[in-house]
């Protein structure tokens, strides 16, 4: 497996062949780099898409900044590189790394996917594939990192059933710790050449976590037409049905956000403000399954941005929600933000305004 050192080194005669060489090289203000060695279990988490792209995910931010608030664990980033990239990197046998340390995929202890959407799916075995990963679980060992994936499009998981070691339904602020720390326990147990604790064990440790689906431990039985009967657990004490998880109180949002060395889609802070939205449309994904509404308090909004400014820099901000105008105390917050940020040419951004609830006032604040 190659050092960061060699990888720094191919890099050094590729990057300059490729368009935009900014999205692989890190560095980037307000990233996270811990000594490797002083921690005990590392994380990858991918946005199995562009840097362009992943770097705006509010998803991604939030574990990152989860994890790496934690003395024992690291978080670094991964993303999938574009063609011209990915070309070169298999041609010099560069396997896919992350950005703070340059060290591959396959040296870390967890790789997190989200994957928010379905289109997702297949750069995500693309970037397993690169990574030098096998694919399938099934094909994994004690050598391989835990392969775990959440995000909206995991709330049914069974189209990459075959792939991911572990599922995470529903919500990540509480279960990634969860996750962390069985993962941390295999490790101290694997280090005793007496121990008989192997990677089945934790992926079964992981199955008894509230909202975590391992699909190698669930059969489907079905019926005469080829349908699903019912699926049942194949070991005791994980259960029948998957739970999803939601966290009750939303923790404070990140403030230190990543300045990208280069343009991206969303090049500003986003705070969300709710999560969760009041309308019930049927045939809105995320409207059903972020369900109850949970909102943050208008003054810890107004502090979450004005940290998030001064660390980053940044000259537009986003109050983010699936439906902002909803939000019960909307005028409240944007009547504050006019009054911390007035005359600062910040741009501020309502995303997913509705017509028949957007006021007069709202609009000229």
């Amino acid at each position: 497996m190659l050092t960061p050192k060699e990888i720094e080194n191919k890099l050094d005669h590729i990057l300059l062949k490729v368009q935009k060489p900014g999205r692989y090289v890190g560095g980037e203000l307000n990233s996270t780099i811990k000594d490797w060695d002083s921690v005990q279990t590392k994380v990858a988490f991918v946005f199995p898409d562009i840097y362009d792209i992943g770097v705006s995910n509010v998803g991604l931010k939030i574990l990152y900044d989860q994890v790496n608030q934690r003395d024992d664990a690291l978080a670094e980033r991964a993303y999938a590189p574009w063609l011209d990239m990915e070309a070169l990197m298999r041609q010099h046998g560069i396997p896919l790394y992350a950005l703070e340390s340059k060290r591959p995929l396959a040296c870390f202890d967890l790789v997190g996917f989200t994957l928010p959407y379905e289109t997702l799916y297949t750069n995500a075995l693309n970037v397993l594939d690169l990574a030098g990963i096998p694919v399938r679980s099934a094909d994994r060992d004690e050598t391989h990192p835990i392969i775990i994936a959440g995000g909206h499009s995991t709330m049914n998981p069974e189209p990459m059933h075959a792939f991911i070691d572990a599922f995470v339904i529903g919500e990540g602020e509480e279960v990634i710790h969860e996750i962390i720390d069985a993962v941390h326990k295999w490790k101290v147990e694997s280090r005793n050449p007496l121990s008989t604790f192997h990677r089945k064990d934790v992926l079964q440790q992981l199955a008894r976590i509230p909202g975590v689906y391992v699909p190698q431990f669930y059969e489907a039985n079905y019926l005469d037409d080829g349908t699903v009967s019912h699926i049942e657990p194949t070991i005791p004490e994980i259960p029948k049905v998957i739970t999803k998880r939601v966290v009750a109180k939303l923790p404070p949002p990140p403030t230190k956000f990543i300045v990208p060395n280069i343009d991206i889609v969303h090049n500003r802070v986003s705070v969300e403000i709710m999560r969760g939205c009041t309308r019930g449309c049927r045939f809105c994904h995320a409207g059903m399954i972020t369900r109850p509404v949970r909102e943050r308090p208008v003054d810890e909004v107004v502090e979450a941005l004005d940290a998030a400014i001064k660390s980053s820099g940044f000259e537009e901000i986003a109050l983010l929600s699936l439906s902002s105008s909803d939000y019960t105390n909307v005028l409240e917050l944007v009547t504050k933000v006019g009054e911390k940020f007035g005359g600062t040419h910040l741009k501020v951004s309502l995303p997913s305004l509705r017509i028949e609830s957007v006021s007069i006032d709202l609009m000229e604040k």
